[in-house]
């Protein structure tokens, strides 16, 4: 049986969340509306918490619900006449990542919903639930590319300017290394699948099937980004998101998928 956290599952009552939504196609486009208590109502009726232009007549009057579970912000068709899309695919009911973009109707009124917290909410927030998980590529480049190329370029450049067959023979082979190496951090890159989780790094590439999956822990940093551990029974994978919101995402697709939760370390 996996190992879930549902103690440490924030209740809805007890954790912030605040939703934007924007309007990108329909009667108000161009305008947002941040929302901080959910359940919310998406609908041409008076009475809806997000309120559609009543011209909007592919949208219902009460057309689709935004709700919260303590663990994700979820989507959820209310039987409208024309149906929910999300991100071009029909769907009674879906978590929501931030970003997504919901269209209400074929060719309706189509919005775009946002929303942020912190991440220590989502750290341990672990739950079997089960839906279909699609293919999803979050890119992991390393920032330290650039300076690397950079190098490359000046190790293979500097003989020619020099005019030295000496400097060619000593510089020109580790710079074509560090351009071989540059490109490598730019190919780091994390592949979620509905069976395994797919690692490509710069020096190993690395498949773990869900069901080998033992832990999971993140490691907080005071300074700098937080680094994730996903641990298999025989093979382990490392990453470092980019950014906050990437890894916020990343942590919530796979506890999804393990039903496991992150376990935290701190560190300076």
């Amino acid at each position: 049986m996996p190992t879930t956290n549902e103690a440490a599952v924030r209740s809805p009552e007890n954790t912030a969340v605040t939703v934007t939504v924007r309007h990108l196609r329909g009667g108000l486009a161009g305008k947002q509306q941040v929302i901080q208590h959910l359940p919310a109502v998406i609908g041409r009726s008076h009475r809806c918490e997000v309120r559609l232009d009543p011209r909007d007549t592919q949208a219902s009057g009460r057309h689709a619900r935004l709700s919260f579970d303590g663990t994700a912000i979820w989507i959820e068709d209310l039987e409208s006449t024309n149906g929910t899309r999300l991100n071009g695919n029909y769907v009674s009911r879906a978590s929501l990542t931030s970003g997504d973009e919901i269209e209400l109707g074929y060719g309706g009124p189509q919005l775009r919903i946002t929303f942020d917290w912190p991440t220590a909410q989502w750290i341990g927030n672990a739950r079997s639930e089960t839906y279909f998980l699609g293919t999803c590529e979050f890119p992991l480049r390393s920032p330290w590319r650039f300076p690397v190329y950079g190098l490359g370029l000046a190790l293979l450049l500097l003989p020619l300017w020099l005019g030295s067959l000496v400097a060619a023979v000593l510089l020109m082979p580790p710079g074509i290394l560090a351009l071989l190496l540059a490109w490598s951090m730019a190919r780091v890159n994390l592949t979620i699948t509905p069976s395994h989780v797919e690692y490509q790094g710069v020096w190993q590439q690395v498949t773990l099937p869900w069901p080998e999956v033992t832990h999971m822990h993140v490691r907080l940093r005071t300074r700098g980004q937080a680094t994730y551990t996903i641990v298999g029974q025989t093979r382990h994978i490392h990453f470092s998101p980019p950014d906050d919101a990437s890894g916020i995402e990343l942590a919530q697709l796979i506890v999804r998928r393990t039903g496991r939760q992150w376990e935290t370390r701190t560190s300076r």
